[in-house]
C-alpha cells in the first residue's frame, strides 16, 4: 500500500487535501467535500502527467467521473498543468452527482489565471456559478466564452441567466422605488409636522396678543377714544375731585373682581359708554332708567355695583355704600319723584 494511504489527511491518489499549498482562496462549504489538490510546484514529471491525463480522458469517456477526477488530480500534481487540464477536471466535478460547483469554480479560476481566453474554463465556470445562484457572474463568464467560441448548450445557459439577471434587476428597481417613496412620504410628514407646529405657534402668539389686548389695549383704555383725557375726568363736576383716568384705571385694576370684569367685552362696552356719555358716571345718576338697566343686567350689574361702591367715596361726598337716594343726593325730578331706584331695591348680584 502506498505511503499515506491510511492517512485521513492524504488523498487516495497522492497529495494533501487540506494543506495550505493545495487549497485555494475559495474555501469549500459544508455542503461540498474538500477541494482536490492543485499543483504546488514540488513535482516536475511531464511524462507521468501525460500518462495520468490519458487515463483520465479514458475514464471520463466511460462515464466514470470519480475515477477521472482522481487521474486528473494525479496529472495536475505531477507537473505544471495546462489551463485545459484544470478545465477538464472542473467539467467532471460539475457533472458528478452530487455536483461540486465550488470546486469546479476554483479549478476554472486556476485555468483562467493561466489562460484568460480559455473558452472552456469560462464556460464551465459560468455554468458552475449558475448552479450556485451567482447569475450575474454566470452571465459575464458565459457571455465571454461565447464571444471566444460559440457553444449551443452555453447559449441556452446564457439565455437562462440573462432572464434571471433581468428579474433581479427589476426587483432591485422595485425596492429602490419603494425606498424612495418611503423617503418622500417621510419628508412630507416632517414638512407637515413643521407647518402644523408653525401654525400652532402662530395661534398661541395670536391668543397671547388677544389676551394682552384685553387687559391693556381694549377699547376705551390706554388712550383709546373715551378713556384718558376725557372731558370732565380730572375733577369732574359733582364727582368730588375724582382722580384722573390714570388713577381711576389704576384703582380699578388693583381690584381683582373689577379687573376680571374689565376683561368681559360686554362689561367693557357698558363701561366705555358710561365713561364717554355726557356727564360720565355723574350723568348716569340723573338717568334712573339707564342705571336700572345696567344694574339689573346679570353680567354688568354686579360690576357696576362694585364700581359704584369703589367710586362712592369720591362722588360728591356720598357714602361709599351709597344707600337709597344715592347718598342723600336729591332724586331726579322737581317733585321728589321716586323714579330713581333705591340702591336697597337693586338686587345684590354676586360677582362670582
Amino acid at each position: 500500500m502506498a505511503a499515506g494511504a491510511n492517512d485521513p489527511m492524504m488523498a487516495p491518489f497522492g497529495g494533501s487535501w487540506n494543506t495550505e499549498a493545495s487549497v485555494s482562496a475559495t474555501e469549500p462549504k459544508e455542503d461540498e467535500p474538500a477541494f482536490p489538490p492543485i499543483y504546488d510546484g514540488s513535482a516536475d514529471d511531464p511524462d507521468k502527467a501525460m500518462q495520468y491525463k490519458m487515463e483520465a480522458t479514458e475514464m471520463k469517456e466511460c462515464g466514470n467521473l470519480e475515477a477521472a477526477i482522481e487521474k486528473y488530480t494525479l496529472a495536475i500534481t505531477s507537473a505544471l498543468p495546462s489551463a485545459l487540464l484544470y478545465a477538464n477536471r472542473a467539467d467532471c466535478m460539475l457533472k458528478i452527482k452530487p455536483s461540486r460547483p465550488k470546486a469546479a469554480i476554483r479549478d476554472c479560476d486556476e485555468a483562467i489565471s493561466i489562460n484568460p481566453d480559455s473558452a472552456k474554463a469560462l464556460r464551465i465556470r459560468g455554468r458552475a456559478k449558475k448552479i450556485t445562484g451567482d447569475y450575474e457572474g454566470a452571465r459575464k463568464d458565459l457571455g465571454a466564452s461565447q464571444s471566444i467560441d460559440f457553444d449551443g448548450g452555453a447559449a441556452s445557459d446564457l439565455k437562462f441567466v440573462m432572464e434571471k439577471v433581468a428579474e433581479i434587476e427589476a426587483e432591485k428597481v422595485k425596492k429602490r422605488l419603494e425606498e424612495q417613496e418611503k423617503l418622500r412620504k417621510r419628508a412630507a410628514d416632517i414638512k407637515k409636522a413643521q407647518e402644523d407646529a408653525k401654525k400652532e405657534a402662530e395661534a398661541e402668539r395670536a391668543k397671547a396678543a388677544a389676551d394682552a389686548g384685553g387687559m391693556g389695549g381694549m377699547p376705551g383704555m390706554g388712550g383709546m377714544p373715551g378713556m384718558g383725557g376725557m372731558p370732565g375726568m380730572g375733577g369732574m363736576p359733582g364727582m368730588g375731585g375724582m382722580p384722573g383716568m390714570g388713577g381711576l384705571m389704576s384703582s380699578l385694576m388693583s381690584d381683582p373682581e373689577l379687573a376680571a370684569g374689565m376683561s368681559n367685552p360686554k362689561i367693557m362696552g357698558a363701561f366705555s359708554k358710561l365713561m364717554s356719555a355726557p356727564g360720565g358716571p355723574a350723568g348716569l345718576l340723573s338717568n334712573p332708567a339707564k342705571l336700572q338697566e345696567l344694574m339689573t343686567d346679570p353680567e354688568v350689574g354686579p360690576f357696576m355695583q362694585k364700581l359704584m361702591g369703589k367710586l362712592g367715596g369720591g362722588m360728591g361726598g356720598m357714602p361709599g355704600g351709597m344707600p337709597g337716594g344715592m347718598g342723600g343726593m336729591p332724586s331726579a325730578g322737581a317733585g321728589g319723584s321716586d323714579d330713581m331706584p333705591d340702591m336697597d331695591d337693586i338686587p345684590d348680584l354676586d360677582m362670582n
